[in-house]
């Protein structure tokens, strides 16, 4: 029977399995943004050429980001699992994950000059930044909520 135990420790060896899959693709880089170029048939942007070392950049921010990003997602499913919720250690996982999703739209937003794809890309991971921001801010109220009570008699 499926249950929240078994649901956890799927979301801590998916964690484990994309840190050690980011890894492998960071090291293909090049190959992928040479065949992105070669093969794109979208040359719209605003900014004619080669996309292969604007790309090859945004890839890179983008895995240095991912792998702080599954670091911090890593260690918030353990306190999870240690029964660690309301803490302000997670409220703190929570703040670098966003930012990790915010600061991914930077570098793409930037791409998007040389290929329209690298602004929904940007709108994308800005948007999840931003619902994790508003996330990160209702475990902060919850925090504050929890350590009230535990001041209460």
């Amino acid at each position: 029977m499926w249950n929240q135990d078994k649901s956890l420790n799927l979301s801590i060896l998916l964690v484990r399995i994309l840190f050690v899959l980011i890894i492998v693709l960071a090291l293909c880089v090049p190959v992928m943004a040479n065949w992105y170029d070669i093969a794109s048939p979208d040359k719209t942007g605003l900014i004619a050429g080669s996309v292969f070392w604007p790309l090859s950049i945004c890839l890179y921010l983008s895995a240095v980001f991912g792998e702080i990003c599954l670091y911090h997602l890593y260690q918030l499913l353990k306190n999870i699992r240690n029964d660690i919720i309301f803490k302000s250690e997670n409220c703190r996982h929570l703040r670098y994950i966003s930012w990790c999703c915010i600061l991914v739209a930077i570098p793409f937003g930037i791409f998007g000059f040389w290929r329209s794809l690298g602004f929904f890309v940007a709108f994308a991971a800005g948007f999840f930044g931003i619902v994790l921001r508003v996330l990160k801010n209702v475990f902060v109220r919850a925090v504050e909520i929890q350590e009230e009570n535990d001041y209460t008699i």
